[in-house]
């Protein structure tokens, strides 16, 4: 296995505006990391330059001691796996899984070993005989994951791979993803634009937003302490409340958001324009209860929990409830906030203290 280093990433393409910019990323050898974002942030394109498959138009790219920047993608010992399987339609399972072997010139006994191997591990080992078209979508990517694997290679690349596949099987091969980093202690590095499979399988994310990364760490740490709007915003479901006000009272020690007050500490002599709460940390109750009150306007019981939108003097607000919450559209109630648990963000949306 091996570390992946990208230096200072810029990608642009014809339209002039850069998919990538400035991109620095370390991962460590052996380390599962994820590149998490919307749609257009730049997450692909990192992946693909590091397979080679994109030429960056500045930077440099290193796997392990070895500068890759313009080396082809066959020279760089990746493996990737795609979104949509990326399988030989006319080849069986098992001629799939042997492909890249063959290639290489693998010897034929030492290529069935492996790729028997390989299927009994992903369960395939009763499909070898068929072809991908008639194999179920958690097959067909069962099948890409063997191939990836089989060749051993330095390096693990996913392309969001699991987003073509139901909740039940995105689940089941989410575990199976995990166990075989565990079992292979391989370099992987994984692309989605799904929070939760970022926060269930990364042991670092590095998130992304118009071809920068915003911040980089640990799920635990991006939850408990983003660095920025964006990311508070991004990471959770549903995110952080973002509220804005103004300091008021004594020494300005008390935000008014709307129609809630809400008591702050000056944070490095600025004070913040921009409170965030997780919706775990709102709570409701009579009027006059708590830092103010608001308005019911929707109600979402999802069994073991109920997400309770407010509007709280024009400030949006979700609140995160335990069970059947006996809450209903239209009534007024007061709002109750975990004071500890407030994050305070300056005019331009970073991170105080």
């Amino acid at each position: 296995m091996a570390s992946v280093s990208l230096h200072r990433l810029t990608k642009t393409f014809d339209a002039g505006r850069p998919a990538l910019q400035d991109f620095s990323l370390d991962v460590r050898d052996g380390e599962f990391v994820v590149l998490l974002g919307p749609s257009g942030c730049g997450k692909t394109t990192a992946l693909r330059c590091i397979a080679g498959l994109e030429e960056p138009t500045a930077g440099e790219i290193l796997i392990g001691e070895r500068e890759v920047t313009h080396v082809p993608p066959a020279e760089r010992d990746v493996a990737m796996v795609f979104q949509n399987y990326a399988l030989y339609p006319h080849l069986t399972v098992h001629e799939n899984i042997a492909f890249a072997l063959e290639m290489r010139r693998v010897p034929k006994a030492d290529c069935a070993r492996r790729v028997t191997a390989m299927a009994a591990r992903l369960g395939l080992a009763e499909l070898l005989d068929r072809r991908p078209a008639q194999l179920s979508g958690g097959q067909r990517q069962r099948v890409a994951l063997g191939r990836a694997i089989v060749r051993d290679p330095a390096v693990f690349l996913f392309d969001e791979p699991l987003s073509n596949l139901d909740a039940k099987l995105r689940l089941e091969l989410r575990a199976e993803l995990l166990a075989l980093h565990r079992a292979l202690g391989a370099t992987m590095i994984y692309v989605t634009h799904d929070q939760v499979e970022a926060m269930t399988m990364g042991q670092r994310i590095a998130i992304l937003h118009e071809g920068r990364l915003r911040q980089l760490g640990a799920p635990g740490e991006i939850y408990e302490r983003p660095a920025d709007v964006f990311v508070a915003r991004f990471v959770g479901s549903p995110g952080m409340n973002i509220l804005t006000g103004s300091g008021t009272g004594e020494g300005g020690r008390v935000m008014q958001c709307g129609s809630l007050a809400l008591p702050v500490a000056d944070a490095a002599g600025v004070f913040p324009t921009q409170l965030g709460l997780r919706p775990e940390h709102v709570g409701v109750g009579a009027v006059g209860e708590g830092v103010g009150e608001a308005l019911v306007e929707v109600v979402e019981p999802l069994g073991s929990e109920t997400l309770v939108h407010l509007d709280a003097g024009g400030q949006a607000l979700v609140a995160r409830l335990p069970g059947m919450a006996d809450v209903r559209v239209g009534d007024r109630v007061g709002v109750r906030v975990d004071t500890r648990r407030l994050h305070l963000f300056d005019a331009a949306g970073v991170r105080l203290g």
